[in-house]
Order: structure tokens, then sequence, then C-alpha cells
């Protein structure tokens, strides 16, 4: 296995057209060395972006910019991530633990699509979109929603770099949480879900976006618990009929964390809980 350092996006995206099915993007190393060391994947070459200044920066401008090699742990305490984007402030926080989140960072944590991992579903919720780049097609970017196809497995193609991902402005007034349901709180989710929802001025609730992790082969918008909620007046009884569609929609796999029955019963009851709390009365 031969480790590249290149120096610039350019020398990287001729290394990728090169390399193609037989190289990996190295930035953090939390995901990829994982799989590497348990013979999941075997590359030819490792691409280090360590030395590539053009992915390093995350830049606020109305909305976000949030590059390659930025750390969980950059993102989660970002003063502006944290004050108009705390959805994805709260994700970022719920990763694994201090080490992996100082090391691990929130692009490659997109681009190796656990269903189970934290921040995409966040990111979801949050109408982000994934910036690629490559030298045969030059750039593109991606909705969230649309960048997860199966497990491990993106939109991406074998010759592209992920270079960012970019949030847009958030809606004045939205209010949003993260819950998060896992044997222990460094483990992957069992089940998680992000809310993002917007009241209008008469009460109802005007937009909202949900996004689950744990539902599916794949980070899941949950669009027919959204078109519960669109409309209506925030109540109890809203929140569990929004939960009971939520469920509906999903699809989780049979594993060692429990059924698929067991998981929609538990992604019914986090979907209420997390719009319960987005929507709490701010303390006063």
């Amino acid at each position: 296995m031969r480790y590249l350092a290149p120096t610039t996006v350019d020398e990287t995206l001729d290394l990728l057209a090169e390399y193609g099915d037989d190289a990996k993007i190295l930035a953090g190393g939390q995901s990829l060395l994982i799989l590497i060391r348990e013979g999941f994947v075997r590359p030819e070459a490792l691409i280090g972006l360590s030395g590539v200044a053009e992915v390093r920066g995350l830049d606020i401008n109305g909305g976000a910019r949030i590059g390659a090699t930025v750390t969980h742990a950059e993102v989660e305490h970002h003063p502006g991530i944290v004050r108009d984007w705390p959805l994805l402030a709260a994700a970022e926080a719920a990763v694994s633990t201090l080490q992996i989140r100082n090391r691990g960072t929130l692009c490659g944590n997109v681009a190796h699509a656990f269903p189970t991992a934290d921040p995409p579903a966040a990111l979801i919720a949050c109408d982000a979109r994934v910036q690629l780049a490559s030298r045969s097609a030059g750039t593109r970017d991606v909705a969230a929603e649309d960048f997860f196809v199966s497990t491990m497995e993106t939109t991406a193609r074998s010759d592209e770099l992920l270079t960012a991902v970019s949030v847009p402005p958030q809606p004045e007034g939205a209010r949003s949480a993260y819950l998060k349901y896992a044997i222990r709180p460094l483990d992957f989710a069992i089940v998680g879900a992000s809310a993002r929802v917007l009241l209008a001025a008469d009460g109802t609730i005007s937009q909202a976006r949900i996004g689950l992790n744990g539902a599916a082969n794949r980070p899941l918008r949950a669009t027919e618990a959204e078109a519960v909620l669109l409309g209506e007046r925030p109540t109890p009884e809203l929140f569990a009929a929004a939960g009971q569609a939520a469920a509906r929609q999903s699809q989780p796999p049979d594993d060692i964390d429990g059924s698929a029955d067991y998981k929609r019963r538990v992604i019914g009851v986090y979907t209420r809980r997390v719009l319960e709390r987005a929507l709490a009365p701010a303390p006063v």
C-alpha cells in the first residue's frame, strides 16, 4: 500500500483519476483505518489530505461551508455553528468519544455512509449539500438526502473527492433537536432522530424536516412524518402521529441490536420525543 501526500485539490484529483477504485482518501482516518485493519477494504494507495490547505476551512458567510479535513470537534465547538446550526452541533457532540471527535472529520463520516452514524441525519434535517470534485466532470453538489444510497455506498464516483459539506442559512425562528438511542453514548446509534421545525405566525407548523439514522440501510428523510406535521398545531397527539408515520416509512434491519419491529417502535418513540424537544417552550 502506497501513501500519497498531495498538496492541492488538483493534485488530489489527478491521483484519484489515476488510481480510481484502488485508492482511498485519508482525512481523519477514524473510519477508514478500522476498515483497512479488519480487511473490509484493501486499497492500493492512501491519498492523505493533511497537506491540502484548500479543504481545511470552516467558513460561515450566510451559510456554512465545512471542508474535508475539519474535525467533528471543530464543528461541534465552532461559535457560528453552535449559534446558527445547533442541530448539527448536537449531532457532532453525540459522535463517539472525545478522542474520535478530535481526529475524525465530518466529511469522512459522510463519505463512509454508515446508516447509524450521527451527523448524516442531522445534515438531512438541515438541508445540507455535499460538494464533490473530479478531474473528468468538474464540480457538483448533491443534496444530503440524495447522497446516501445504501450501507457504505453513496452517489460519489471513485474519481470524485468530497471537498466540503455546505449548510444553508436556517429559517429564522427554526427550532431543532437531535436525540440518539444507543447502548452506550460512545456507540453508534441504534436509532437517532433529527428534527428542524418552523412555526407560522398562527402557530401552525409551516416547515418540517426530519432525518433518521438507524431507520434503513442509509440515513433517511422521514417525509411521511413531515407531511403529518405541516399545517397543524403542535400537540402531543400530532407528535405521536408523526412518530407512527416515521415508523411506517422506516425499513430497519434485523441485527444484533434488535429486530426490525423493535426498531420501528423505537423510531416512532424517538421521532415523537425529538419533536417534543424541538418545540418545547423556551426556558424563562
